[in-house]
């Protein structure tokens, strides 16, 4: 495995809008960057790069595209110093088993996914300890297989899970931020995943069930106070991980969201393409904890909507 510090092997496993676009920054620079994709995505990439267009202006980047599908193309990961997972929350642990035998055992492994369960996933399969993060403040999403779509300027947070830091979080971080990368180090990365789900478990469903972008959703008064109840079921559900959060940290979320640009969350883009959405990763999430405070009868608003996107979600698959 590399050990070179300055030059870090990265692949990243699953090349949505994430993976695509933070691999896409670190080829930019001259990083060394692999991509584990497949179908006609993966071939448009390996075929004309990676085409970003970010805040309206357009570029292209060229990573080592692996066909997730092909053994001997996994192979190439095995000298990887680290491999980012940012795939689907409902793809990891399907799609961890599957890398698991080509991956070394010294190389480092992260999330960068949403929702709060999938370090411990990763943990439990590769049997090492995880670090965890998270992007925040921007939207990425393909548009087209190959290309992709980027609106805000938003930044990654990195640490080990569930907290503390290290050289080799250090030396990641660094290894971004050279590239152009906004990265931070977080010495509670639990609490900061938690602080995400928040704003995704609140804004997310809402935005995907009404088929409105978050400033039309936040703009409209009973919009947001179902945002604002989904909000509360959240910081209520992450006690049972130790962490606390209030009414003060809720409106300190809110007040971010308020100030960000309009966007697409990534589940209201899921729905719109008849893709499965992160329900499970992010209402799952909540619901799983609530239930061990409250009983099956706990956070019901983030049940409903999980059932309602649920019948959506199936009746657009049916119909694509």
């Amino acid at each position: 495995m590399a050990t070179n510090k300055k030059a870090l092997k990265i692949a990243f496993a699953g090349a949505g809008g994430v993976g695509a676009y933070f691999g896409a920054k670190l080829c930019r620079a001259g990083g060394a960057v692999q991509m584990v994709a497949r179908e006609a995505h993966a071939e448009a990439m390996a075929r004309d790069g990676i085409s970003v267009t970010e805040n309206g202006i357009r570029w292209n980047a060229r990573a080592q595209i692996i066909d997730g599908e092909r053994g001997e193309e996994l192979r190439k990961l095995s000298d990887c110093d680290w491999i980012i997972f940012t795939c689907k929350t409902q793809q990891t642990r399907v799609f961890a088993n599957s890398l698991k035998p080509y991956i070394d055992a010294d190389t480092h492994i992260a999330s960068l996914q949403n929702g709060v369960d999938n370090p411990s996933i990763l943990q439990d399969i590769f049997e090492r300890k995880i670090a965890g993060g998270l992007s925040i403040r921007f939207a990425s999403h393909i548009v087209s297989p190959g290309s992709l779509v980027v609106t805000g300027k938003g930044y990654i947070n990195l640490g080990e899970w569930p907290t503390g830091n290290s050289l080799r979080i250090q030396s990641l971080v660094e290894h971004m931020y050279a590239a152009g990368i906004d990265c931070r180090q977080s010495a509670d990365i639990r609490s900061a995943l938690w602080r995400k789900l928040i704003i995704n478990n609140g804004v997310n469903p809402v935005t995907a069930l009404l088929g409105q972008d978050s400033g039309a959703v936040l703009a409209d008064p009973e919009a947001r106070a179902v945002v604002i109840d989904l909000m509360d079921e959240t910081i209520r559900a992450a006690s049972t991980d130790g962490v606390k959060l209030g009414e003060n940290d809720r409106a300190a979320l809110l007040d971010i969201i308020d100030n960000l640009e309009p966007i697409k969350s990534s589940m209201q883009v899921d729905i719109e393409k008849g893709k499965e959405p992160e329900l499970e990763g992010i209402c799952g999430a909540v619901l799983t904890r609530a239930e061990a405070i409250d009983g099956p009868s706990a956070a019901p608003v983030t049940r409903t909507l999980q059932r309602l996107l649920s019948t959506v979600s199936r009746q657009r698959q049916i119909q694509k």
